[in-house]
């Protein structure tokens, strides 16, 4: 549409021309020295004309020229780029295919002419440790570092998850550590570090980094209190294998309120107590707890406590019947307390009742004391042999 715009324009002026030409040529005369010429103003006009666009393209044929050879190197290095894109996106699809050795060569092919190769090295790392080759991929994300310094938090979590997935948690750790020493606040490398605490079981650690999660919104409220009862969980139980009283004191101490209510953190708490013969306050955690919540967890340590008022005892556990009528653990835990205070039919019918909701090896054995209590021998002799049987079918390997 443009070059008909001007050939049109061309053609009227020409008709211009033209008409002037016959109706007034003019008279144009040049003298310069001894040399003179003499021509109409038209022939002159067209002349002029003709010498500038000589000129012009002249000096633009000129400049084409001279550039020519920075044009080509551009072109050439164009399409290294186009190269490097193509090898770049058949090494990712590769890659994706499971083809990790194919995958390795088609992304390092072209990465020394791409604009990105970062993700070629990358990409390349991850292909690399797909074959079990941990050298080659360290080599490759030294280059991604190298190729893009910018790009260090973005090369070490990619270091991270790969040494995860092959099980280099030391290193992993190493890196992360690292990770969090240069960016304080990225959200993914405090995710890596608390999943990774998690699975080596350093749950001070773990508590640690719960605040900046909470800050960074990595978790929502319920996973974060969800983890941090599981950490104190974990401290509980460290401190409980090594029999450190002192240590398991101070945590439960420094807990919050609603983190010392979670059940898994007052069983914990409560078995360390037990160990150390604290069955007063063991019992009085417990009463607490099930005044407003209900653990069968609870209930059946609360059982296994047979001192302190057991009368008084009993007659609480019994409230408790009113809205668990039916729970074998409840049921368990009043047998044995009628047990503790020789009250042995109500004992005998609580634990009955027990096996029918869920029959236990350990109740039938409680069951069977009682009747020796009550010099039945034949039915303690018979439920001795039917708690045998529970215990064989629930552990069918376990050797007696």
């Amino acid at each position: 549409m443009k070059w008909l715009i001007i050939i049109a324009i061309a053609l009227a002026l020409g008709g211009v021309f033209v008409w002037l030409a016959d109706f007034e040529p003019g008279f144009v005369l040049v003298q310069y020295g001894q040399w003179t010429l003499e021509t109409s103003l038209i022939v002159f006009t067209v002349a002029w004309l003709i010498l500038l666009l000589l000129v012009y393209f002249t000096l633009r044929s000129l400049a084409v020229i001279k550039s020519t050879p920075n044009r080509l190197s551009q072109w050439q290095e164009n399409q290294r780029h186009k190269r490097a894109i193509k090898a770049l996106t058949n090494g990712l699809i590769t890659l994706e295919e499971g083809r990790w050795a194919e995958a390795e060569r088609l992304l390092l092919r072209h990465a020394g002419n791409s604009e990105t190769p970062l993700l070629h090295y990358l990409a390349a790392a991850r292909a690399a440790q797909k074959q079990q080759a941990p050298e080659r991929r360290d080599s490759y994300l030294k280059l991604a570092h190298e190729t893009t310094p910018s790009a260090d938090i973005a090369v070490g979590v990619v270091q991270a998850e790969l040494q995860l997935s092959a099980g280099q948690k030391e290193q992993a750790l190493a890196t992360l550590q690292h990770l969090r020493q240069v960016a304080p606040k990225h959200p993914y490398v405090l995710q890596l570090l608390q999943q990774l605490y998690q699975e080596t079981d350093q749950w001070q650690e773990v508590q640690s980094v719960l605040p900046d999660l909470r800050k960074r919104h990595v978790l929502d409220a319920s996973s974060a209190n969800a983890l941090s009862a599981e950490a104190t969980v974990g401290q509980l139980q460290n401190a409980l294998i090594r029999q450190e009283w002192q240590r398991m004191e101070q945590i439960w101490l420094q807990s919050p309120a609603k983190i010392r209510q979670s059940e898994h953190v007052l069983k914990t708490y409560v078995n360390g107590l037990l160990l150390q013969g604290e069955q007063q306050q063991a019992m009085q955690l417990i009463e607490e707890y099930l005044r407003k919540n209900w653990s069968d967890a609870l209930i059946y340590q609360y059982g296994k406590i047979l001192q302190g008022g057991l009368l008084k005892r009993l007659a609480t556990a019994e409230k408790w019947l009113k809205q668990h009528e039916e729970n074998p653990w409840l049921l368990l835990t009043l047998g044995r307390l009628a047990q503790a205070n020789k009250l042995w039919a109500k004992a005998e019918a609580y634990l009955r009742a027990s096996i029918e909701h869920g029959p236990r090896g350990e109740t039938y054995q409680a069951l069977a004391e009682v009747l020796m209590a009550q010099d039945k021998r034949d039915a303690a002799a018979n439920v001795y042999k039917q708690g045998l049987d529970v215990m064989l079918q629930n552990n069918p390997n376990k050797v007696i």
